[in-house]
């Protein structure tokens, strides 16, 4: 079965206790189960890997200062600034349609969006191999956007989606941020990049590579369609 979350904006906090939950629910689940979650963010927040040291990963200061939240998440890697964007959450225990293993989930998964992207006119593919991002000069973790992970999305080499996993015994949660448009300013300084000159580099937003900006409902049309012809399946709401 393939349920369809669609939510709102909430803070993160919440975001990230409803996608751990999800995942709680999907691994006790006796059946095969799929569920797909698209939600926002009621104000721009960082999220943190699950292991991330906060000291490590951002300004905490800066943050205070520009309103910016902070969240660990379930998942791994790296710092995600959450703001102009929609995000999305697939948390499965069908290994036959996403595959068994960590890069196997990733490509399934990203495929079913870079076709979402395409739709919309956004040339998008899937990152070949991981790019390691270079160590910051001050000794912290560079920001997820930074560089792309093997099947990660990017456009003319720029990272337009970036996402973390976590397995447990029978199940994935996998979930992302889709930027619309990036603010890199804050996110340099958030994690202490120094300049915003490198995120220049390595990351967009969709509304770069349209000729309008899209709305979130479009955007989101378009990744449920993409998810549906994908796999060959219908949600249930």
């Amino acid at each position: 079965m393939w349920e369809l979350i669609i939510d709102g904006a909430t803070d993160g906090l919440r975001n990230m206790a409803i996608d751990a939950g999800l995942l709680d629910e999907v691994e006790s689940s006796p059946g095969t189960r799929t569920i797909v979650r698209f939600y926002g963010w009621r104000t721009p927040t960082i999220s943190l890997g699950r292991n991330q040291k906060i000291e490590n990963a951002v300004d905490v200061d800066y943050c205070r200062k520009s309103g910016i939240d902070i969240v660990h998440r379930p998942t791994g890697g790296r710092a995600v600034l959450h703001d102009d964007e929609l995000t999305y959450a697939v948390v499965s225990n069908d290994m036959e349609s996403f595959g068994g293993t960590i890069y196997g989930n990733y490509k399934r998964v990203s495929e079913a969006l870079c076709l979402g992207y395409n739709r919309l006119g956004v040339p998008a593919v899937l990152a070949p191999d991981t790019r390691k991002a270079v160590p910051l000069s001050n000794g912290g973790d560079p920001p997820c956007f930074l560089s792309p992970s093997r099947y990660e999305l990017i456009v003319e080499g720029r990272k337009i989606a970036g996402s973390a996993q976590r397995r447990v015994r029978r199940s994935f949660l996998q979930h992302g941020s889709m930027p619309i448009t990036c603010n890199r300013k804050a996110l340099a300084g958030a994690s202490r990049l120094g300049d915003a000159s490198s995120l220049e580099q390595e990351m967009a937003g969709v509304a770069e590579f349209l000729s309008h900006r899209p709305s979130l409902e479009q955007l989101r049309n378009a990744f449920i369609r993409a998810f549906q012809d994908y796999f060959s399946i219908e949600f249930v709401l």
